[in-house]
């Protein structure tokens, strides 16, 4: 159970704070329900309300700084996360920002940044698609990472953009 100022991972909402327990009011009369109020870290001013029973299922615990650490540290020899071609790979990539596991929206994160570059080299635009999921993923990593190692959001996507920006083309990288 949190309590409120806890933070957590609540799915592909990313990170969010607690504000409060209490019953809502948009809940039917006499409704003894409790929720988690819930300040999203991503969508600044957004609201969440989860019910509190379940909830555990839907939430993880911020990843801690050490193995933040260790994410960012290991992003080199880090495998790409392994896409299907075209307008399948939509559905892999939906299907892991919504699971938000940390490590798994690093390697996507980084397979992204890698499609890039090499659609640059080969003088090709990045994919909407796939720059909209890119955005998503970077915001939920981002943000959770900027927490844990007590970082800007800002100074976490500087590293990491960083050491991707010096990683090989290579396919096997």
């Amino acid at each position: 159970m949190l309590s409120i100022g806890d933070v957590a991972v609540y799915g592909n909402h990313g990170l969010c704070k607690v504000a409060d327990t209490l019953v809502p009011s948009f809940l039917p009369k006499g409704s003894e329900k409790m929720y988690y109020q819930m300040i999203s870290a991503i969508d600044r001013g957004g609201v969440l309300y989860v019910p509190m029973d379940g909830a555990e299922d839907k939430m993880r615990e911020v990843v801690s700084a050490e193995a933040a650490a260790d994410l960012i540290d290991g992003l080199d020899d880090m495998s790409l996360t392994d896409l299907p071609a075209g307008k399948k790979a939509e559905v892999v990539i939906s299907d892991i920002c919504k699971k938000n596991e940390v490590e798994d929206i690093l390697g996507l994160i980084k397979t992204l940044y890698h499609i890039k570059a090499v659609r640059a080299s080969e003088g090709k635009k990045f994919a909407s698609m796939d720059e909209k999921y890119l955005g998503i993923a970077e915001k939920l990593f981002y943000s959770e990472i900027a927490y844990a190692l007590d970082m800007e959001f800002d100074d976490v996507r500087e590293k990491i953009t960083g050491i991707l920006a010096n990683l090989p083309l290579e396919a096997d990288k």
